[in-house]
């Protein structure tokens, strides 16, 4: 078996957890030198690993001797040196995706990934060889035993690998370049060029206006024009993935997926099942509210704030939340660990990235311009919550986390939030909680619909590119999203199936437990709270979403008739909005 580093190791290390702590303390896990810094302090250094790998040498060299003190030592440091990287890894990401055609920080991201892969690789096949040498014991006892169990399985990558997870990195960062540069997509109709922003533009209008099929036909063509890009690139990841899962021994990346990535407890046969019940529920959805009249308003949704402007609002209503919850963002302000801005150049990703070496999180999004915005990041900061409080158990070794308890965390607590809308956007705040309930219910579906797509696509790793859009057309008619349709190609703007295939689902099954949360907030605040903390609480790292949720006092989704049963409040509360609106 492979620990942590497995063949998710990036996805692995971006998703785990890490504590923030006081100045100059120490976290269970946290080994690193820059506890307590201030992100702004940090310097970005280009890592030649050359002399860690020679230092890896003496490990196993001073381990054959018996060499115990020396060994512990030595492998504390080399533990040291990997966090580092980590962090330079995290601050190559950081700064690629604040400016995704910075060519510089594009190859740092790359050059940062591939090592860090290798380096950690090379630590764990020599940590292997402590665990059955003459210092066994010793490190055993070092370490812990669970830790020294992790690495006596552990299982070095083969060159194969390697390349192959090079590959991969090289594709992902190919994908995020193409998206950023796809207003440059050009599509030739009667005799005249058209860019997305054209059609996004005054000309698009007019052509509407006068000419609607000509306008579907251009659409459809600078779809399929950036669909030609990406969906090569996505190709090439399924092929990449499906080797790779045969090299573990699995029929289907899926199902390696399934059982290694994500902390999952439930199989994807009853994720299928899942999937058919919320089939069910779809077309009512579809016809009665996916196209309301409030979504067309939440662009005018004001205030609209800046990042300091956000931060302020938050923090005022976060404390009604939990006063716990405002010591992190009160960490998170005065270390400077988030970056909220906007640019044409920033990727359209949200995301709280651990820094073990720091012992904190750090939160990334991107300021859209409207009510999104505070809805962001009271999701993203759900991710910051408990990546404050709960770390990881060990930086190499423990588990990724159940993901799908870790998006409980942001999903309940951006719905929870809507109870202060009323306060925060006043005249415009029934526009502002509809598209942002409404989200939780999209995710029920965005996520199932993602998660067969992408479990049918890893069934048949063969399938062509044409296949792919109309099997993904095929799906959403399945779940009752529009009429019989050709094709689509919008799957290619979820960033998830090329970065994190299968990570999609998570999002439907924590929806389903944060409408449960808001259901109860909505009746009674403080028991939504409880409920939210309650899960808070629980170790994303030692149990399971089907476990903590029973304990909670939370419905699962594998339950008799309990998805229609969770949806239905949150329907009847998004039909109440609509019609009053309408």
């Amino acid at each position: 078996m492979r620990t942590i580093l497995s063949l998710f190791l990036a996805a692995v290390l971006a998703l785990s957890s890490g504590k923030a702590i006081p100045d100059g303390k120490t976290a269970p896990g946290v080994t690193g030198s820059l506890v307590g810094a201030n992100w702004a302090d940090v310097p970005y250094e280009h890592i030649d690993p050359a002399g860690f790998y020679e230092q890896v040498e003496q490990l196993t060299a001073l381990a054959e001797a018996g060499e115990e003190k020396r060994v512990l030592d030595l492998f504390d440091d080399l533990t040291a040196q990997l966090l580092r990287m980590d962090t330079m890894d995290t601050m190559a990401y950081l700064n690629y995706s604040a400016a995704v055609t910075d060519e510089y920080w594009s190859e740092e991201n790359l050059y940062n990934d591939e090592m860090l892969t290798e380096a950690a690789d090379a630590l764990c096949e020599a940590a292997h060889d402590l665990t059955q040498g003459p210092c066994a014991q010793a490190f055993a006892k070092h370490v812990g035993r669970d830790a020294a169990d992790s690495y006596a399985d552990y299982v070095p990558l083969t060159d194969r690998e390697s390349e192959l997870l090079v590959q991969e990195s090289e594709l992902v960062d190919q994908y995020f370049e193409a998206m950023a540069a796809q207003d440059e997509t050009e599509f030739e109709y009667d005799d005249r060029t058209w860019t997305f922003e054209m059609l996004d533009g005054p000309a698009g209008s007019a052509l509407a206006d006068t000419d609607y099929s000509a306008y579907v036909d251009v659409y459809y063509g600078l779809q399929k024009a950036l669909n030609d890009v990406v969906g090569s690139i996505f190709t090439q990841l399924v092929a990449i993935r499906s080797e790779l899962a045969e090299i573990e021994g699995y029929d289907s990346y899926a199902d390696l997926a399934y059982e290694k990535s994500f902390g999952r407890d439930y199989t994807g046969e009853e994720a299928q099942a899942l999937c058919e019940a919320v089939k069910e529920i779809g077309p009512d959805y579809y016809i009665e509210l996916y196209y309301s009249d409030l979504w067309y308003d939440y662009d005018i949704v004001e205030p609209v704030m800046d990042a300091d402007e956000l931060l302020d609002v938050f923090g005022q209503y976060l404390r009604q939340v939990d006063e716990e919850a405002v010591e992190p963002l009160e960490y998170m302000i005065s270390h400077g660990m988030y970056d909220i801005g906007a640019g044409e150049d920033r990727t359209n990703s949200a995301f709280t990235m651990p820094i073990p070496e720091l012992g904190c999180p750090f939160l990334f999004m991107g300021l859209a311009g409207d009510c999104f915005d505070l809805e962001q990041l009271s999701h993203e900061f759900g991710h910051f919550i408990h990546d404050y409080y709960h770390p990881a158990p060990d930086f190499l070794t423990s588990s990724s986390g159940c993901f799908d308890l870790l998006e409980i965390h942001s999903t309940a607590l951006e719905a929870m939030f809507t109870e202060f809308y009323d306060d925060i956007y006043t005249e415009h705040a029934d526009a502002a909680k509809f598209v942002v309930l409404d989200q939780l219910m999209t995710m029920v579906l965005d996520g199932c619909i993602h998660d067969e797509f992408l479990r049918r696509i890893y069934a048949e790793p063969d399938m062509t590119l044409e296949e792919i859009n109309e099997l993904y057309a095929e799906l959403c008619m399945d779940y009752g999203q529009y009429e019989p349709r050709d094709v689509d190609y919008t799957w290619m703007y979820v960033n998830h199936d090329f970065e994190t295939p299968m990570y999609y689902i998570s999002y439907a099954a924590a929806s389903l437990a944060s409408i449960q949360i808001w259901s109860m907030a909505h009746e009674d605040f403080q028991s939504g709270v409880d409920a939210w903390k309650a899960v808070m609480d629980a170790s994303a790292y030692d149990d399971g979403y089907m476990t903590v949720l029973p304990a909670c006092g939370l419905r699962l989704f594998t339950e008799e008739g309990a998805v229609r049963e969770i949806c239905e409040p949150l329907l009847e509360e998004l039909d109440r909005l609509d019609a009053e609106n309408r």
